[in-house]
């Protein structure tokens, strides 16, 4: 019952990690014209803590894996933990927890090649709608977690859920409060420089001729 106990709180750890990443991610990912009006150095506190509670959620999100994969009383199994929808204990919902994992894995790689793919419009574009994946892949966390968990019907396990909820709600919330309406919400966008047209000079008259 160990690696049981290990796994349970391990998954509700990587829900309050991942949980924060994603409310840090949704603050930080504001437009220029929103995000110039802020201090420098709160943005680059709430990307670095952003990152670092996505990097250390994904850690224990690994941990909670190996510890199912593990643990003989779960039959999980590994098949059923990499093929989603063919475990032996609640299929559906640990189904719904291996996609989320598979997500959280391709933003992570994704968060790699930011600096590159935001170097063009086109390219800034693609990021962020992939980036935003987090977000499916967050949800798929929490409906597994609250179906597939033992102790869901624990009065803090339950609180702990709503919190994570309203918090990632909230936050979903001001982001898209703080858009000025018609413009896009994407602050990596590269925008061609606008040019504005110089007045011609008038046509010089030869000498002699007639006006």
């Amino acid at each position: 019952m160990s690696l049981w106990f290990t796994a349970r709180g391990a998954g509700l750890s990587a829900l309050l990690l991942l949980s924060t990443a994603t409310c840090l991610g949704a603050l930080v990912a504001r437009p220029a014209s929103t995000a110039r009006s802020s201090s420098p150095t709160r943005r680059y506190v709430l990307q670095y803590v952003h990152r670092a509670a996505a990097g250390l959620g994904l850690a224990v999100l690994v941990l909670h894996v190996v510890t199912i994969l593990l643990d003989t009383y779960a039959h999980v199994g590994i098949t059923g933990a990499i093929v989603p929808f063919t475990a032996g204990y609640r299929p559906t919902w640990v189904g719904l927890g291996s996609l989320a994992f598979y997500t959280f894995v391709g933003v992570s790689l994704l968060g790699l090649a930011r600096g590159r793919m935001a170097r063009s419009e086109r390219g800034a574009r693609l990021w962020r709608q992939l980036h935003g994946l987090s977000y499916a892949g967050w949800a798929l966390a929490v409906v597994h977690g609250f179906t597939s968990g033992t102790d869901s019907s624990v009065g803090w396990v339950r609180l702990l859920y709503i919190a994570c909820v309203a918090a990632v709600a909230a936050s979903v919330t001001y982001r898209m409060a703080s858009v000025p309406r018609g413009m896009p919400g994407d602050r990596f966008t590269v925008r061609a420089p606008q040019v504005t047209e110089q007045p011609s000079a008038p046509a010089r008259i030869p000498e002699g001729a007639s006006r």
